[in-house]
């Protein structure tokens, strides 16, 4: 059996990798709660619901469109559903709290002064 090389230095490029995904993700995740504490309160009670019941998980993607754009996302996963391989993937530690308690009531206090949000479209 072969065995597996290591890149120089990989374990600290790693963590290194995991600090600045971790910061990114937090930074994403308390956009997220802003958006929807100002559009969809309905939205992230489901969503809390829903992680708070392992019902899903949250992953954090991110891909570059031919254009150049890039898509960075939160997504909700059905943690019946099996995930592919990855391509590549490091593993990590990540900080639990960073979503915060999930029954934690938003607090309109602590949210920014009323930025011009638009009336929820019906859905339908």
């Amino acid at each position: 059996m072969a065995t597996t090389r290591k890149p120089v230095g990989a374990k600290e490029r790693a963590d290194h990798v995991a600090d600045l995904v971790s910061e990114a993700c937090e930074k994403l995740v308390d956009l997220a709660n802003e958006w929807f504490a100002l559009n969809d309160r309905e939205g992230m009670l489901h969503a809390r619901q829903m992680l708070n019941s392992k019902e899903v998980t949250l992953m954090l993607s991110a891909r570059v469109a031919e254009s150049g754009l890039s898509h960075i996302a939160l997504n909700l996963l059905r943690t019946e559903t099996p995930m592919p391989r990855p391509y590549f993937e490091i593993q990590v530690p990540m900080l639990p709290w960073t979503l915060g308690p999930p029954d934690t009531p938003f607090d309109d206090r602590s949210l920014p002064s009323d930025r011009g949000s638009k009336p929820k479209a019906p859905r339908g």
